[in-house]
């Protein structure tokens, strides 16, 4: 089995009424784009990553790195 990952949207921007739907929409997109490699979904993991800030946060004593929540899509397909 082969494995490989790919990160989901940092940020849905939907608008008006179905903006669920349009949320989905943008994952059904990633997962079809590579299920034409033969790539089956196989579980969506939220990953922590840890982002440096920038020089003018460090400047002013604010955190030096902040959190950001992130989706990993993982797929797989036979050898």
């Amino acid at each position: 089995m082969q494995y490989k990952t790919v990160a989901g949207p940092m940020v849905l921007v939907t608008s008006g009424k179905n903006s669920e739907e349009d949320a989905v929409r943008q994952y059904a997109a990633i997962i079809e784009k590579e299920a034409v490699g033969g790539w089956e979904l196989d579980m969506i993991q939220q990953i922590t990553v840890q982002r440096k800030a920038g020089c003018f946060a460090t400047l002013f004593s604010r955190n030096a790195s902040v959190p950001i929540n992130c989706n990993m899509l993982i797929f797989k397909k036979a050898d």
